[in-house]
């Protein structure tokens, strides 16, 4: 890829940006960041971590009454998370 070198800094950033990796990482920092506001502070107090593996939302929960019950959430979260991010990227919730 000899001509690849002339791109503009600009469209190298932009194929980066658009890249999985860059996006995954991009949209759990948006998701932590959000999480209170979507959950509450309750909810908030008792979620350890928040990761996102590809397209899987795994949330790290403290307390096994409040995983049951998120358990039986995870469409509702699916669906904000995914409003809130603009976009279908969450395909999957686990609660752990």
């Amino acid at each position: 890829m000899k001509g690849d070198n002339n791109r503009p800094l600009k469209d190298w950033l932009k194929v980066f940006a658009q890249s999985p990796q860059f996006r995954a990482r991009l949209y759990q920092t948006r998701i932590e960041k959000m999480w209170l506001e979507l959950m509450g502070p309750v909810i908030n107090g008792y979620t350890r971590k928040i990761k996102l593996d590809g397209q899987v939302l795994m949330l790290y929960i403290d307390s096994a009454p409040l995983k049951a019950e998120l358990s039986t959430m995870k469409e509702t979260i699916i669906t904000s998370v995914n409003q809130r991010l603009g976009e279908n990227f969450v395909k999957e919730v686990r609660v752990l």
